[in-house]
């Protein structure tokens, strides 16, 4: 009996910490960053504040757990090696796919609106966010186009202003469901169920090479 009891203590212990972020993602999206108390995450948890602190140091230990988590690692949108099978426009296409989902049918979305909103107050959110999210996905979406320019699938552009045409929406389209959508739910333009769609589709158009141009290799 001694052993069975062991065994399950250290089951839950190996749990505490996704059970910790569980409850510190709910609270964060319920609350507001500055408003989630420790304590009553620790009590959402079903453990003490003292055993909270045991894994996590602060309430922005948890939330850039939480950002890692959801964005970095969950996403994993920078360590993406573009296979030389597969067309530049379906890469863009899955990697942007994967990170609109991520992003929308998530509360991971609810984390990206309270880093802009508390930032002011937690600027090392700020940082957090800029090195572990939105740096893997510019060099992600950068290194994809320029794959894309060097085997003629892709005319000629600047690759930045391509991550913008493609990261900023989807950005924007995720924080107008966590924040104004749930005000304006009969908003057509922006709750168009097909709005994302359309709009890659029309990057990819702008993207692609014209028939006949005499820069298109034909390997």
């Amino acid at each position: 009996m001694p052993e069975r009891v062991g065994a399950a203590c250290h089951r839950r212990k190996q749990t505490r910490p996704r059970e910790l972020l569980d409850a510190a993602l709910a609270l964060f999206v319920e609350r507001g960053f500055a408003a989630a108390r420790a304590e009553d995450i620790a009590a959402r948890a079903g453990v003490s504040k003292a055993t909270l602190y045991l894994y996590f140091g602060s309430k922005e230990d948890l939330l850039m757990a939480l950002l890692a988590e959801r964005f970095a690692s969950g996403i994993a949108i920078g360590a993406q090696e573009p296979s030389d099978a597969r067309a530049s426009p379906e890469l863009l296409r899955e990697v942007l796919t994967r990170w609109r989902s991520a992003l929308m049918k998530s509360q991971a979305g609810g984390i990206f609106k309270l880093v802009l909103t508390e930032v002011r107050s937690f600027p090392s959110l700020a940082a957090f966010w800029s090195r572990e999210v939105m740096e893997p996905a510019r060099r992600c979406v950068t290194r994809i186009v320029v794959r894309g320019i060097e085997r003629g699938e892709f005319r000629p552009v600047d690759p930045d202003l391509v991550v913008h045409a493609l990261v900023l929406p989807v950005l924007f389209m995720c924080l107008h469901r966590h924040a104004i959508g749930p005000c304006v739910p009969d908003d057509a333009l922006m709750n168009a169920p097909d709005l994302f769609t359309r709009h890659l589709e029309f990057v990819l158009e702008g993207l692609a090479q014209p028939q006949g141009d005499p820069h298109v290799r034909n390997d």
